[in-house]
């Protein structure tokens, strides 16, 4: 009897060591917003309508996380995360895909040289770029990536122009994250195709950014090429943000030359966005620009949006906000291809 007591005690005190060396975590965010949404032009026929829509200050989502210590600083660690559609109960879009865990996918080791990952994952050229969009990056109301990715329907004889923004995830991707060495890191990643590149899904991908942070300013530089079946787009981006103490700043320059438009086109973009506490309270503002050029040098979309939000922190997992978004894209004639806007009330609860 007390030699299988013994034998109890002895496992439960070596399943008590393994599981505090490791851990699996369940996490969330749910966020549903109800609003107005305005087309004067951009859809037809144009008007008012009623909406309820899911991630209008950050995208809804549901992850496991895990980590190992194996010893010496070394970890292994994996993150499993789908994007939600509050509004339907669905799968949301991610980057091209809605299925399965769209929004990350990885297993990685994390040491003193930093950390390695291989899976589907955000890469180096976004933890530039999402870090330093106004508005926090907000899923439902920065203007940011509608603006860069703005095109234009055929109209008084003028041709369609495509529009396109960067792809902010990527499938078959390793990634390497530096150590901070002093006030700079950085991170490069690498996405393989695996022959099943299209026009406009799954391309080859590199990209890249460093940056140097000290104090309250942080400044960096990213790259990103996607080769797709039929041409590069390429993104050169340089961005940062200043706390100013009772505000902080983020901006960001961009230029983008897509390749696979015959002739190639070229985009010279920009955004500011102002962000400043007030207690629990915080109000923001952003505004983003885009002027695109064909081959020959012609203005052919010239794209602009205003944002602005509040939001108010009820708990540590609960946020109420208010947002107000504005959007108009113009042809080479001046002639208006969208003019849109969209006002919402919703609530942020994280898990």
């Amino acid at each position: 009897m007390q030699s299988k007591l013994l034998a109890v005690l002895a496992v439960g005190a070596f399943a008590g060591a393994a599981s505090a060396q490791s851990s699996v975590t369940l996490s969330g965010i749910v966020d549903a917003w109800v609003g107005q949404t305005h087309h004067k032009v951009g859809v037809n026929p144009p008007g008012t309508g009623f909406v309820v829509d899911s991630g209008g200050a950050q995208a809804s989502r549901w992850s496991l996380r895990g980590t190992e210590d194996l010893g010496g600083g070394l970890k292994t660690n994996f993150v499993l995360e789908q994007g939600i559609s509050i509004d339907n109960g669905t799968v949301s879009t991610v980057s091209n895909s809605n299925i399965g865990f769209n929004r990350a996918a990885y297993v990685g080791l994390s040491g003193n040289f930093g950390e390695l990952r291989a899976g589907r994952m955000l890469g180096a050229f976004d933890a530039l770029r999402g870090s330093t969009n106004h508005l926090y990056d907000s899923s439902g109301f920065a203007s940011t990536g509608q603006v860069w990715g703005a095109g234009t329907t055929a109209a008084n004889g003028l041709a369609a122009v495509t529009g396109s923004d960067y792809l902010a995830r990527g499938n078959n991707t390793v990634m390497y994250i530096t150590p901070t060495f002093g006030a700079f890191s950085g991170s490069v990643s690498t996405s393989a195709s695996e022959g099943a590149a299209t026009a406009t899904a799954n391309p080859r991908m590199v990209s890249a950014h460093a940056k140097y942070a000290q104090g309250p300013a942080r400044i960096g530089y990213s790259y990103q090429t996607e080769n797709f079946a039929n041409g590069k787009n390429r993104f050169h981006l340089v961005a940062g943000n200043y706390n100013f103490g009772p505000m902080n700043m983020v901006g960001a320059f961009q230029r983008q030359t897509d390749e696979r438009i015959a002739g190639h086109q070229t985009s010279k973009e920009w955004e500011l966005g102002l962000d400043a506490p007030f207690g629990a309270a915080t109000v923001a503002i952003g505004y983003a620009s885009a002027v695109t050029e064909n081959s020959a040098g012609t203005k052919v979309v010239d794209a602009h949006g205003l944002s602005l939000m509040a939001t108010y922190d009820v708990s540590k997992r609960t946020r109420f906000y208010t947002a107000f978004r504005q959007l108009k894209t113009e042809r080479a004639d001046g002639s208006v291809s969208l003019d849109a806007s969209r006002f919402g009330v919703g609530v942020t609860h994280k898990f």
